[in-house]
C-alpha cells in the first residue's frame, strides 16, 4: 500500500512538471500544493499502518466430561490483526497432559446411554443391535496397573491422551429388554480427546473390541447393584474372592441358615479385625436321610477359616475354641476389598479318609477338599451324598 502512495504522488509531481509551467507563479503555487499533499499522505499513512502483534499465554485447561477428567496445559499464540482489535487465537502447543491428580478411577461406577447400541460398541452385530437403544454400567475393580501414558496422534493429526493400563471392570449391558451381567472384562487402554470422548479398549474374553463414550455420568455401587438381571446373586458381583466354580454342583443341595448373616453380609463381630470379636457365627441345616456327620469348611477363595467335624445339624454362636483340627474358627480378617467367606457343609456316610488343607492359610482348593471328602477311610468313593452353602460378603475396613 505505501508503495503504491509513493508511486501515485510521483504521478503527481511529473503532471505538475510538464503542464504547470505556463505561470510561474501558478507553477509555484501548484509546486507548494503539491509538496503540501505529498506531505500529508505520507503522513497519513504513518498514522493509519498497523503491524501485526503475538502474545503466548499458559493456559490450563479443565475437560470435565468423560470418565476421566483430564487436565491440560497448553501454550497458546495469540494474534492482533488491526489495532485495538480482538486476540485470535493463531496456534496451539500441548506441554503437559493427564488427570486431575484428585480423581480416582478404581472402585468408580458410571453409566452410559445411546440410542443405536453400535455407537457404544462397534463390534455388535449390526443385524441385532443398529438403532436400538442401549445402556451400560461399567464399574471398574481396585486393580489398577498403569503401564504407560503419553500423547499420540490420530493419522487427522488429532492429538489424544494415550494410556495403557492393566485393569479389570464389571459390566451390565441393557439392549432391546434384556439385560446381561458381564464379569471379569480385561481393560487394556484409554484414549481421551479434548472434548471428553474416550475410547477404551477392552476384552470380554473374545478378544479385544472398543467401548465408546462421550455422555456418561458416575453413579453409585449400589446403582449397579440395583441395575443387576434377577438371575444374578449380588454377593458374588460384590467380591473379588467369590468362588463360581465348584466341581460338585451337580450334586443334592439342602439350606444352611445363620442369624450372623444379612442381606449377603456377615455380622462384624465374627470378624477377626477391631471391629469384631472373633466368635464363630452360629450354623444349622436339616438332617440329610442316611448320613453319619457333617464336615464343615468356611473359606475366603483359598484361605481356610473354619473346620468342624460333627454329628449334630446346628452350631451355636461362638462355639468353636482351641486350635484342635475339626472344632476350629478363625474370623474374617480380609486386607482389602470385599471378600467372600463361603461355608460349606458336606452330609457323608462314612468318616473319609485323609482329608488335607491348610487351617488359616493359603493355597486351599474346594474342590480338593471336597474330593477328599467324597472318599472314606476304605477308599470307597461317593461319600458325600448332599452338600450345603452359604455365602456371605465382609468388606475391608480402614
Amino acid at each position: 500500500m505505501k508503495r503504491r502512495l509513493i508511486q501515485i504522488t510521483a504521478l503527481l509531481l511529473s503532471a505538475t512538471v510538464l503542464f504547470g509551467c505556463a505561470k510561474k507563479d501558478a507553477s509555484e503555487a501548484s509546486s507548494d500544493k503539491s509538496e503540501t499533499s505529498v506531505e500529508s499522505s505520507v503522513e497519513t499513512e504513518t498514522e493509519t499502518s498497523f503491524e501485526a502483534q503475538h502474545k503466548t499465554e499458559t493456559k490450563t485447561i479443565h475437560v470435565d466430561k468423560g470418565y476421566l477428567p483430564q487436565v491440560i496445559k497448553k501454550e497458546i499464540t495469540y494474534v492482533q490483526k488491526e489495532k485495538d482489535g480482538e486476540w485470535e487465537e493463531e496456534s496451539s502447543v500441548i506441554k503437559n497432559w493427564g488427570w486431575d491428580e484428585d480423581f480416582i478411577i478404581v472402585d468408580t461406577t458410571w453409566y452410559m446411554e445411546t440410542e443405536d447400541a453400535l455407537k457404544l460398541c462397534p463390534q455388535l452385530d449390526p443385524s441385532l443391535y443398529s438403532g436400538k437403544e442401549a445402556n451400560l454400567y461399567l464399574h471398574f475393580n481396585e486393580d489398577l496397573d498403569i503401564k504407560k501414558v503419553g500423547v499420540e496422534s490420530d493419522p487427522d493429526g488429532t492429538e489424544k491422551l494415550v494410556m495403557n493400563i492393566s485393569m479389570t471392570a464389571k459390566a451390565i449391558f441393557t439392549c432391546d429388554g434384556q439385560s446381561q451381567y458381564i464379569g471379569d472384562i480385561s481393560i487394556l487402554k484409554c484414549e481421551a480427546y479434548e472434548d471428553g470422548t474416550t475410547i477404551t479398549t477392552l476384552d470380554f474374553g473374545q478378544g479385544e473390541s472398543t467401548l465408546i463414550s462421550l455422555d456418561v455420568k458416575q453413579v453409585s455401587w449400589e446403582d449397579f447393584l440395583k441395575a443387576l438381571p434377577s438371575d444374578v446373586d449380588p454377593v458374588m458381583v460384590e467380591s473379588i474372592t467369590y468362588i463360581s466354580d465348584i466341581s460338585f454342583a451337580d450334586l443334592p443341595s439342602f439350606p444352611v441358615t445363620s442369624a450372623c448373616l444379612s442381606d449377603g453380609k456377615w455380622d462384624p463381630k465374627i470378624t477377626k479385625t477391631k471391629y469384631g470379636q472373633n466368635i464363630s457365627p452360629d450354623l444349622s441345616w436339616e438332617k440329610v436321610e442316611g448320613a453319619s456327620r457333617y464336615m464343615i469348611f468356611m473359606i475366603d477363595g483359598e484361605w481356610l477359616h473354619m473346620d468342624v467335624f460333627t454329628e449334630e445339624t446346628s452350631l451355636s454362636e461362638g462355639s468353636l475354641h482351641g486350635n484342635d483340627a475339626g472344632a476350629r474358627f478363625v474370623g474374617p480378617y480380609p486386607p482389602f476389598g470385599t471378600h467372600t467367606y463361603s461355608v460349606f457343609v458336606f452330609a457323608v456316610k462314612a468318616e473319609p479318609g485323609e482329608v488335607k488343607y491348610l487351617f488359616d492359610g493359603g493355597g486351599n482348593d474346594i474342590n480338593k477338599i471336597f474330593e477328599a471328602v467324597n472318599t472314606d477311610k476304605d477308599g470307597n468313593t461317593g461319600n458325600v451324598l448332599a452338600y450345603g452353602r452359604l455365602d456371605g460378603n465382609y468388606t475391608h475396613q480402614n
